[in-house]
């Protein structure tokens, strides 16, 4: 004798928490299927959330919650909805160098697409002030921009810095006699370059310089 059972399952599948649109720069949203246990897919899915980055800008990309009933040995049901990702797209800063000197005049800075607006250490308005910014670096300047027509916002940066325009130098004497040591000087800020009679790199050598003098180092 055999017995045959039969299994009449209402398919009663669902999902919430994805948006019919979202930016591409917001955070992941976690999704909920009913009944649990189920398995998300499609573009931007990882596990039970929606990353808008992963999946790109675009679409409408279908996402689907399948749940199989009995352990996925009978059969399974699903259910799809649609979500558009959208983009304020590429911006970019044109205006602003990588260095500039503490009293160095501000700089006028322009945005692509117009309309967006400036902000960081030294911005006013759409102008970047070496010595409002102050000494130091790197400083982030953000432009910020809103596209009204899909609601979202983008941003890019870049680095500045602010650098003082004072040289120092020491290590050296107004007076040598002739078979004097050669000294080494020192310069404020590093990196820079000694020239003048007696010098050789970063050395003062006062026999290789010769009687006389003045000589400017």
């Amino acid at each position: 004798i055999f017995t045959v059972a039969h299994y009449n399952i209402e398919a009663n599948v669902s999902f919430s928490g994805l948006p019919a649109t979202i930016c591409s720069a917001n955070s992941p949203v976690t999704l909920t299927g009913f009944p649990a246990g189920g398995v998300f897919s499609g573009p931007g899915i990882s596990g039970n959330t929606f990353n808008p980055a992963l999946a790109g800008a675009g679409g409408p990309y279908s996402i689907t919650y399948t749940y199989g009933y009995l352990n996925n040995t009978i059969c399974t049901s699903s259910s799809s909805q649609t979500i558009l990702v959208n983009t304020a797209g590429s911006l970019s800063i044109s205006g602003l160098s990588s260095n500039y000197c503490i009293d160095a005049t501000a700089v006028t800075l322009t945005g692509f697409p117009a309309g967006g607006t400036f902000s960081g250490p030294g911005i006013s308005g759409n102008t970047f002030s070496p010595s409002l910014a102050g000494l130091g670096g790197p400083f982030l300047i953000t432009y910020s921009y809103t596209d009204t027509g899909v609601g979202c916002t983008n941003t890019v940066t870049q680095y500045v810095n602010v650098i003082s325009n004072i040289t120092t130098m020491s290590g050296l004497f107004s007076q040598y006699c002739l078979n004097a040591p050669e000294v080494t000087l020192t310069g404020n800020p590093a990196g820079g370059i000694f020239s003048g009679p007696g010098i050789t790199g970063n050395i003062f050598n006062p026999a290789l310089a010769g009687v006389g003098g003045p000589y400017s180092i």
